[in-house]
């Protein structure tokens, strides 16, 4: 596998060469950190031949070929960043190996058949050089969910764009829905790959191939059928407000196109309501009137304060971390609506 380094950052360039140097080892296993999506996070081991078989049912799903080229722009702390250097070694594709940033694509001069990045990475890109996201001409976007603003913005990018669905215990993404070229609502799962729903209609993932039968996770689905389904939210995130079941994501995904800056929908303990809803804003100051919030949520799924904070912690991959960011809510400001 040909590797090329765009960037100059020498940690990145020897941890990349150190995993490399770790996949061809006699060593049938990989050690990774999972992110806590089925629980706690914790160090599993993963088959090095169940990662050569997810990386086949990726290059089957999306038509790649030996000789195709493949951007990294992710950890490899993450399952994300080393399934793109093993999909790069079963798939005999030529490597390019970016700087791990909101801006990936600064020093990117060569077209790239694919790449994957989370959507803060995509955001970073379409704001700063968007003539840079063109030169991909397949792109899957995962780690976090999408919001419908990104998607408005890729209507305009010239290459296919993914939305991929899984976890590090799945060894990266069992399932793909398209957001341009055609938009679609739904996930569809790779090859190899069924899923079915709890009676809470949490989803349970079978696929044998990759070492995972009846996987059960926290991810609130909609069934359409054994291989498609649609994402309603986390299971552990939902809010009961006044006997009402709120998912945060779906109220998220409305507020993108009201709201510029970082933020998430969390709640609090209310005597009237039970729990009662709160927006996350990563700023110090700002203007959204409780008008504005009303008119794009109606009454119920409005949140009913505001707490601004400086700052919100994100994990290494470049996802909000909700939790350690509501641990200092000692230093936020706060806006009753």
């Amino acid at each position: 596998m040909p590797i090329q380094f765009i960037t100059n950052n020498q940690s990145i360039i020897d941890n990349v060469n150190s995993f490399v140097d770790e996949w061809h080892t006699g060593n049938t296993f990989i050690e990774v950190q999972t992110s806590g999506s089925t629980g706690s996070p914790k160090t599993i081991k993963l088959s090095k031949s169940y990662m050569k078989a997810s990386a086949i049912a990726t290059g089957t799903h999306l038509g790649l070929k030996s000789g195709d080229s493949s951007l990294l722009c992710l950890s490899t702390d993450t399952i994300g960043g080393r399934m793109m250097i093993v999909r790069s070694i079963v798939l005999g594709l030529k490597l390019f190996v970016a700087d791990v940033s909101s801006t990936p694509l600064v020093n990117l001069e060569n077209e790239i058949d694919f790449a994957a990045m989370v959507p803060l990475q995509v955001e970073g890109c379409l704001e700063n050089k968007p003539s840079k996201l063109d030169f991909i001409k397949k792109l899957i976007i995962g780690g976090a969910p999408v919001n419908k603003l990104l998607i408005k913005s890729l209507t305009s990018f010239k290459g296919q764009a993914f939305h991929t669905f899984g976890m590090t215990e799945t060894i990266s993404h069992i399932a793909m829905r398209s957001l341009n070229k055609p938009l679609e609502e739904s996930f569809s799962t790779l090859p190899g790959i069924s899923v079915s729903t709890t009676q809470d209609k949490t989803l349970v993932i079978d696929a044998p191939e990759i070492g995972v039968h009846e996987l059960n996770t926290n991810d609130i689905v909609e069934l359409r059928s054994e291989h498609n389904f649609k994402w309603l939210g986390r299971s552990d995130f939902v809010i009961n407000s006044g006997g009402i079941k709120i998912h945060p994501e779906e109220i998220e995904s409305l507020l993108a196109e009201l709201i510029s800056q970082p933020f998430f929908i969390g709640s609090t303990n209310d005597e009237k309501l039970g729990r009662k809803l709160i927006l996350h804003l990563e700023c110090v100051n700002t203007d959204l009137t409780k008008d504005q919030l009303l008119a794009c949520l109606g009454n119920i799924k409005s949140p009913k304060e505001i707490h601004l904070h400086q700052k919100f912690s994100y994990t290494a991959s470049g996802k909000l971390d909700r939790n350690t960011t509501l641990k200092a809510q000692d230093r936020v400001t706060r806006k009753v609506l």
